[in-house]
């Protein structure tokens, strides 16, 4: 166990700012404590860094800001729990294999399942004519039983008829595969930061206006047809994106459907 006032031990005359010196020493004990761990209360930390509140408040909202930390209105802040990346510019894991392969129990709670009239940007985002059929899906997903992305897909109707009955708690690619042959072949992802909603907050259990990953996919099956496009939020503390660079044969070599997202690769 660390011992944080010994961790915390700032030098008052060295010339860097109190602030910096604090958040470099909350750094390195962060990298030194488990995930989920929950910092000292403010008072200890101003008492054993005899630095002021605000000098306190600055280096925590800096790390916090850079997602070392997590801070929960009413129950103090934490060190961030392990993010769950994802590849840009490759085939990903899917969320299950992803999640299993990381030690982490994945779930997903179905909280619609219909057939819907497409509605302009729907229909053109799947290329198929305003308020055709269209069947919505969307889900919750869970890390180790915590809320960690919404997720709502959208795919024609008639290209994988009574998909709105099936049980889709688990992959829903893998679903296509096996009872429509349908399969993503390539794709694109886009990637933005927004912030939660009354609804997001809910679902996520976030604070409102929390920041969050946004993406909007769309996929085509090996026939050129759209096949899905789908709009998921995610949590920043439990997901993250990292790039792999290579040489540009490769990189286009493996363009990427699923250069994507947060943890749903081509098995999703």
């Amino acid at each position: 166990m660390i011992n944080w006032q010994q961790a915390l031990t700032v030098a008052p005359g060295s010339g860097l700012p109190l602030y910096h010196q604090l958040r470099e020493r909350l750094r390195a004990a962060i990298r030194a404590t488990a995930p989920d761990t929950r910092l000292p209360p403010e008072k200890d930390l101003m008492a054993w860094a005899k630095v002021s509140r605000a000098t306190t408040r600055r280096a925590i909202a800096d790390l916090v800001q850079e997602g070392l930390l997590v801070a929960h209105q009413g129950r103090g802040t934490f060190t961030a729990p392990h993010r769950v990346p994802a590849g840009l510019g490759r085939r990903p894991l899917g969320f299950t294999e992803a999640m299993t392969r990381a030690g982490r129990t994945p779930g997903s709670q179905v909280l619609e399942q219909t057939v819907v009239p497409a509605t302009g940007e729907v229909a053109r985002q799947l290329e198929v004519p305003e308020g055709s059929d269209v069947v919505v899906v969307e889900r919750l997903r869970l890390i180790d039983g915590e809320p960690a992305m919404l997720e709502r897909a959208h795919l024609p109707a008639g290209l994988c008829p009574g998909l709105a009955g099936r049980d889709l708690t688990g992959s829903l690619y893998q679903l296509l595969r096996a009872h429509y042959g349908l399969a993503p072949a390539r794709g694109e992802e886009s990637i933005l930061a927004v912030n939660a909603d009354h609804r997001l907050a809910r679902a996520l259990r976030v604070p409102v206006a929390a920041a969050l990953l946004a993406t909007t996919r769309t996929t085509r099956a090996d026939g050129g047809a759209r096949l899905e496009y789908t709009l998921r939020h995610a949590r920043g503390d439990l997901c993250s994106f990292f790039v792999e660079l290579r040489n540009s044969s490769s990189v286009l070599s493996d363009q990427s459907l699923a250069a994507s997202a947060l943890a749903g690769g081509p098995d999703r």
